[in-house]
């Protein structure tokens, strides 16, 4: 040791130019050291709930993340705000309400339970999430660069946003820690010290000491924040009285030494066994920070330890070689030091020692009992100061969303929805749940996968997992919210065995069972340690465990003044306390201790070693203890970080109790045992004089923990269309209870100004920063040729009214009557249509109504319901919910007066409940009942109306041609007859001819006469006219059957193709398709019967007549050539006279064929007239029954279609509710009844208003 003193000495300049390069380093190290601010990440990688924040790091990409709120800002605003958020490096997702439902719609549409968790007075929610974790640096700096974007209406919660605030706040005070603890520890060392310059060096040294601490700490990468504010006040008080030992000695040597560097030596000498054998119990108290699960202990314990061993070495070379170089500076400035006298206080101790020791005895179980029953608490928030952004923020949050403590659960991607369902269900049954946002969830509201984004779809799943997101009324850290964490557990493991709860209530459970356990550990373990080191340096079984239980006296007299006092600590502060005041002041017991047993073995008694003892050190025990006091209590009064201020508060205490119990109580404790001691110490008797050892360390450990759940002028023209939203929020009866209309105005020639009418209130621009001026109604746009979007209130009474009932198994209730019941529920929805204008209709005024039509949609959970059905409309089952749409048209049966329309303004909702819950209802309303395009229907079914009467009147003409002909047939027939007669006599003259009873030349020519009359009633102008009219009758039919065949064809293709018969009304109108969809279906199902009966019809009638045609055609034909072949042969009979004979016997026998020919003419021409008869029958039938009643309905259509003409114009000309003034405008309506379902009350604690006493307080330590 002699050898390492005399080297310090000799080289003192090499060691400060040695110390001056070091100074340097460091410098560079404490800014490359990390600083963390999260103190969840010391909890155990191993526990499901830091496994849990592991997993939505890595398969969710959030790290972190923080609920942002916005105050005053319009919805575009807030689009914006987005975009800017998600442009900041290290954001990953921000996702809004609007980013689901746009600009346009109010948030207040959505359903209560939704849209008070998004927007509240004006207040609108944010969801960010960071890519890495809470506390790093990149999530840091987003945060910070959130912050600087609209700071004034912004604000930010969560964990980081606290982070952040505690990085500032504490960046701003360390420096101010280390100045007050400087500055109040130079006035102590001043008073005490006889040199007005080794205060100063000895503070310097220190210093050094510190910062090569603080520089070396680049070894473990980074630090906890708790850690970088504690560890230079905690090294100053720990380290100073090594210093002070050096000095004294030095002092003392130099009035026997002249030789400075040998008194130096001397000294070094003297204090190096001291200093290190009072550090050793220091630097193990330390270090058995590290056997705590919660990592921050070893954070702490390792820098300490290194802290309180660089002071040794500091102490031992540094200081030093900064007293030789400034020693005759030191001489300068001298003076006489304070010294306080303890004379009368050791004689009173030592007078009354047993009844002190006696009340000590009394006093250690409820002060033992005490410091077990310290309130503490665990929420980081409580620690930091109210006014700092992130607790503002939260508190809001808190107050205005009820939004306390935010969960997450992972669940297996592919859990069954059902099990999810039954999940979510059990969870939401517990006490304090306030609700569970699933996935499934979602599906229940309506929203599919398909409409939601990427961004939106990834928040709720991963390649393995699916997350749930909770909120609970209980806040974190409280009985009520770890009981509620393992009901929670408990559910979700039934369905999932690997489900993991994570957050910040999970995580701050697992925080407070590890803490207790670290409780109870740390201080077993530190004593056990601190007291092996104590074996070896008193060498006795007695005095280490006689002087612990003094010093752990004096801890829980500490941590029993805040149990009395009812102070709430910090969770950390009873964990590492114990720890720290053990180990810094147990060296106050060793200096009195040291001395004592020294003056005994000299042989003094024990009242003479006592005193000498007391006298002798009491003066440097009370100045290292307020060394260690003043190091760390003014930190305590100014540190606005509460876990520091607190922590420092307590060592400080314990600081000045430790004195006065080592002062007190340890010389009674000495003197009651004395004969123990001598017996159980080795070396009692005959033991060198040990030299001289006064220790005054001080240490403390803190844990601070912060969490977070999260120009020119324009040309001014009206706007050229006006689009118009009205959003109505609904009583449960239906009653209005607010009205909010949107409107757009659309831009279309790019004008710079826009003029529009409104008489909305509280106007707002809500897609861009469009400003307006307004003059009564009068709205003028600085549009700057974009399109305008604004917003504005009403209590202007809608055009459609909503009236709801509700029933129970039949009898009507009211809403809040049958919440939670079971049973058959029946809801009755009436629409009532005010919008009623006095037409001129069919030659007379009526009361026509605007044509609005009405879309319901509910959608109810298929648990607990079924058997659902809706009137007017269609339920479709999509395995989690009920999804009804009805579809209904007030005012539509007074307007058009058709019966089937009279219940058409009503929808009627029925199911069987096990607990009755009202699902939100949507009304969505339209004045488009029929379109623009519709017209162009309207006007093509006036066109058939048309095709319908020249049908009827062709068919009226074909009835009389039909009569005409088959009254020529019957002419035809009589002819036929009057030709077989003549024939007959033509055969007879032959006959008389060939018997020669009459000339050849009369009979020849009488018989050409006769067939020449035969050949005249064949081919007369009636009959020709008869066969014409036929033809042309053949010819429209075919018009007619080709004209309706077309259009039933294209009627049935486009029916087929786009799959009508299985949409409803309402889905037709809402489709997005060019063809007319509504009037295909409406002529389909009222009219293709009808055209498929007529077309049969016609074909069969008209294919009768062609037979009859072809018939009469052809037996026409047979006749004729039969007369022409006959008068060939008489002309040839005339000629040939010589050949009479034979010519009369061929002539006889043309005769005999020409009357068989005409029996056939005589027979076609009377099945001709039958068929004719039936032609005309079919005709007449077919006329009476087809045609005429086709034309019937026609015109009762066409007196439907003039109303339904009518409604088309109303429809057309009905705007807005707002003014609108010339402009093209539209509007719709969107009416929303909230949800409602019975409240399941949460009963709270509620805290007595009864502050409790120290009476009380001293009655419950024995409960």
């Amino acid at each position: 040791m002699k050898k390492f003193s005399n080297f310090v000495c000799k080289n003192r300049i090499a060691i400060l130019i040695v110390c001056s390069f070091l100074f340097v380093f460091s410098i560079i190290g404490t800014k490359m050291t990390k600083i963390n601010y999260d103190i969840l990440v010391y909890l155990p990688k191993d526990i499901e709930t830091v496994k849990g924040q592991d997993i939505m790091t890595d398969e969710f990409g959030m790290g972190a993340y923080s609920v942002v709120m916005t105050d005053n800002m319009s919805s575009k605003e807030i689009l914006e705000l987005e975009e800017k958020f998600r442009n900041i490096d290290g954001v990953s997702k921000v996702i809004s309400a609007y980013d689901v439902i746009g600009t346009n719609i109010p948030i207040n549409m959505l359903p209560n339970n939704i849209s008070s968790k998004l927007n509240k007075d004006s207040t609108d929610l944010l969801f960010v999430t960071f890519d890495e974790s809470t506390s790093s640096i990149k999530t840091i700096d987003a945060i910070r660069e959130m912050k600087k974007i609209n700071k004034d209406d912004v604000s930010i919660s969560g964990m980081s946003s606290m982070v952040l605030d505690t990085m500032d706040l504490s960046e701003r005070e360390i420096f101010i820690y280390v100045v007050i603890a400087v500055i109040l520890c130079l006035l102590v060392l001043e008073l005490s010290l006889d040199s007005y310059l080794v205060p100063v060096l000895l503070l310097a040294n220190i210093g050094i000491a510190i910062l090569y601490n603080l520089g070396s700490n680049i070894i473990f990468g980074e630090i906890s924040y708790i850690t970088k504010a504690l560890v230079a006040v905690l090294q100053l008080g720990v380290t100073t009285d090594f210093s002070i030992f050096l000095y004294h000695s030095y002092e003392n040597k130099k009035k026997d030494i002249k030789d400075k560097n040998e008194a130096m030596s001397e000294a070094i000498c003297e204090t190096f066994i001291s200093v290190t054998g009072s550090s050793l119990t220091t630097i193990v108290g330390f270090l058995v920070l590290c056997t705590m699960n919660l990592t921050l202990g070893k954070d702490l314990g390792l820098v300490m330890a290194k802290g309180v061993f660089l002071g040794v070495v500091c102490v031992l070379t540094l200081f030093p070689s900064l007293l030789l170089t400034f020693d005759s500076l030191i001489e300068k400035t001298k003076h006489k030091a304070i010294k306080f006298s303890f004379k009368g206080i050791n004689k009173f101790v030592i007078k009354h020692y047993k009844a002190i020791f006696i009340v000590f005895i009394i006093l250690l179980i409820p002060l033992y009992k005490a410091n077990s029953k310290v309130s503490v608490y665990y929420k980081i928030d409580e620690s930091l100061p109210k006014n700092l952004h992130s607790i503002v923020a939260n508190e809001k949050l808190k107050e205005k969303f009820n939004i306390v403590s935010a969960e997450i659960i992972l669940v297996d991607k592919n859990m069954k929805a059902s099990d999810q369902e039954k999940m979510v269900s059990e969870i939401e049954s517990l006490d304090g749940i306030d609700f569970v946002l699933s996935f499934s969830k979602v599906e229940e509201l309506g929203i599919t996968r398909n409409m939601l984004s990427d961004d939106l779809l990834k928040v709720f799943e991963s390649d393995k997992y699916q997350m749930m997101l909770l909120n609970s009324e209980y806040d974190v850290a409280t009985d009520e919210l770890n009981n509620q964490v393992d009901s929670i557990n408990t559910i979700i493991k039934k369905y999932d065995k690997n489900a993991i709860l994570a957050g910040e209530g999970p995580l701050m459970k697992d925080l407070v069972t590890i803490s207790d356990e670290d409780f109870n550990s740390v201080n077993t373990s530190s004593i056990f340690f601190i007291l092996i080191v104590m074996l070896f340096v008193l060498k006795s079984v007695s005095l280490p465990i006689l002087l612990i239980l003094a010093i752990e006296a004096a801890i829980f007299t500490n941590m029993g003044i805040s149990y009395f006092s009812g102070s709430v600590l910090p969770f950390v502060a009873p964990i590492v306390l114990g720890t720290i005041q053990l180990g810094a002041t147990i060296d106050y017991a060793i200096l009195l201790t040291t001395n004592f047993i020294n003056l005994r073995k000299q042989g003094n008694n024990k009242f003479e070693a006592i005193e000498k003892s007391l006298d002798y050190c009491s003066n440097s025990i009370f100045v290292s203890g307020m060394c260690f006091f003043a190091a760390t209590f003014g930190v305590g009064l100014y540190s606005d970080l509460e876990m520091v201020g607190s922590l420092c508060t307590l060592i400080s205490r314990g600081a000045i109790i430790s004195m006065i119990v080592v002062i007190t109580v340890l010389p009674s404790i000495l003197l009651v045992f004395d004969k123990l001691i001598i017996k159980t110490t080795l070396g009692m008797k005959g033991m060198n004089k040990m030299k001289k050892k006064t220790i005054n360390k001080a240490k403390k450990v803190l844990a601070a923990f912060l969490i977070t759940s999260c120009a020119l002028l324009p040309n001014v023209s009206y706007a050229l269309t006006k689009e118009e939203t009205v959003y109505a929020k609904l009583n449960s009866d239906g009653s209005v209870k607010s009205t909010t209309v949107n409107e757009h105005l659309i831009n279309d020639e790019k004008l710079d100004s826009i003029i529009d009418y409104s008489d909305l209130e509280n106007i707002t621009n809500t897609n861009s920063n469009n400003k307006f001026k307004s003059e009564n109604t009068l709205l003028t746009w600085d549009a700057k040729g974009e399109d305008i979007f604004y917003q504005g209130t009403t209590k202007k009474q809608l055009p459609i009214t909503e009236s709801v009932t509700y029933k129970l198994n039949g009898e009507e209730k009211d809403l809040k009557d049958i919440l939670g019941k079971s049973g058959n529920i029946e809801i009755n929805i009436t629409y009532t249509n005010l919008d009623k204008h006095n037409k001129y209709i069919n030659g007379r005024y009526e009361n026509l109504y605007t044509p609005f039509v009405v879309a319901t949609s509910t959608v109810i959970p298929v648990e607990n319901n079924s058997d659902v059905t809706i009137t007017n409309g269609k339920v479709v089952n999509n395995g989690n919910s009920y999804v009804l749409v009805g579809l209904s048209s007030p005012g539509l049966y007074e307007s058009t007066r058709i019966n089937d329309l009279k219940d058409f303004n009503k929808i009627t909702i029925k199911y069987n409940t096990k607990n009755f819950e009202l699902s939100s209802i949507y009304s969505i309303i339209t004045p488009k009942l029929i379109s623009s395009k519709d017209i162009n229907s309207l006007v093509n079914l006036n066109s058939l109306y048309s095709s319908v009467e020249l049908l009827q009147s062709s068919i009226d003409k074909i009835e009389e041609g039909s009569k005409k002909a088959l009254d020529g047939i019957t002419s035809v027939e009589d002819g036929s007859i009057k030709i077989n007669d003549n024939l007959k006599i033509v055969s007879q003259k032959l006959d008389e001819i060939k018997n020669g009873s009459i000339s050849v030349d009369n009979g020849l020519e009488q018989i050409i006469q006769q067939l020449d009359k035969s050949s005249e009633v064949l081919n007369n102008k009636e009959t020709l006219q008869n066969i014409e009219n036929m033809k042309l009758l053949i010819s429209k039919n075919e018009e007619v059957i080709k004209s309706l065949e077309t259009s039933t064809s294209s009627l049935k293709e486009n029916y087929t193709k786009y799959a009508l018969a299985n949409k409803t009304y309402e889905e037709i109108l809402n489709a997005p398709t060019e063809i007319d969809l509504y009037n295909i279906k409406f002529t389909y199902e009222n009219t293709y019967s009808k055209n498929v009966e007529m077309l049969t019809l016609l074909k069969t009638n008209n294919e009768a007549l062609k037979t009859s045609l072809n018939t009469f055609n052809e037996v026409n034909t047979k006749i004729t050539t039969t007369i022409t072949t006959l008068k060939t042969y008489l002309n040839q009979i005339k000629i040939g006279t010589s050949k009479l004979s034979s010519g009369t016997s061929q002539l006889s026998s043309g005769m005999t064929t020409l009357s068989g020919k005409m029996n056939e003419l005589t027979a076609g021409t009377t099945n001709l007239k039958n068929g004719m008869t039936t032609l005309n029958d079919g005709i007449v039938t077919f006329n009476n029954d087809g045609i005429k009643k086709l034309s019937s309905m026609s015109n009762t259509l066409k007196t439907y279609s003039t109303r339904v003409n009518s409604l088309v114009k109303l429809s057309e000309e009905y705007k807005t509710m707002n003014l609108s003034g010339d402009n093209e405008a539209s509007s719709k309506f969107i009416l929303v009844i909230d949800g409602e379902k019975k409240e399941n009350k949460v009963t709270k604690k509620e805290e007595s208003a009864k502050k409790e006493t120290i009476a009380d307080r001293t009655k419950k330590l024995f409960k």
